[in-house]
């Protein structure tokens, strides 16, 4: 990938106050807490992509998962730093700015990868790569959680639409599809969204 992305997300995060980003919910993904306080997922070591201001990964530290947290953005990473030192996880989180496409995880690390709002922003080989990431990273059976726009959210620039099929025909090869169903982005824009829960298929 090229420094252009870096330097346009970076930007964002010099142009708006943290609450006003438009992906920015204030709080931690509420399907994934759910899955979380439900016992579903269980605490181990997970990988936050996309963390942002670091309200997931707070979450997860905070419910006991050994958390590595990733974005391309410094800013972000600096911001999410400083929302787990105040949540008293900071020593439990690995913050890393970096682009995770270039991330060299140990095979089969995590058993647990939260990806709200990544996906969707990924074009051609850098989809299927990133798939090839998800499965090398995954323990056994690990899970992913994704939350992507829906199709029936108006196109613009920005975040690619999915449909159910289609996140199915993409995913369906390395992984099992345990969950998948209709839901909106919190936040201020309240887009409609797709939540999936993938389940690492056997070797």
């Amino acid at each position: 990938m090229s420094d252009e992305p870096l330097s346009s997300w970076e930007r964002l995060y010099h142009m708006l106050e943290p609450e006003k980003l438009p992906w920015d919910a204030g709080k931690p993904d509420e399907e994934l807490v759910k899955l979380v306080d439900s016992g579903f997922l269980a605490p181990g070591p997970a990988l936050d992509v996309g963390s942002g201001l670091g309200h997931d990964a707070v979450f997860l530290a905070a419910k006991g998962f050994q958390v590595t947290a990733v974005d391309i953005s410094a800013t972000a990473v600096k911001l999410a730093q400083e929302r787990a030192q105040a949540a008293e996880v900071k020593d439990k989180i690995d913050f890393q700015a970096t682009d995770v496409l270039r991330m060299e995880a140990a095979p089969g690390r995590f058993s647990l990868i939260n990806d709200r709002g990544f996906f969707h922003y990924l074009r051609d080989d850098s989809r299927a790569a990133y798939i090839g990431f998800l499965r090398r990273s995954l323990s056994d059976r690990g899970l992913v959680f994704l939350r992507v726009y829906s199709d029936k959210e108006p196109p613009c620039l920005g975040p690619l639409r999915y449909s159910m099929e289609e996140l199915k025909r993409l995913f369906e090869r390395a992984f099992d599809i345990e969950g998948l169903k209709e839901s909106v982005f919190e936040g201020a824009s309240k887009a409609k969204s797709l939540v999936a829960l993938l389940r690492k298929k056997a070797a």
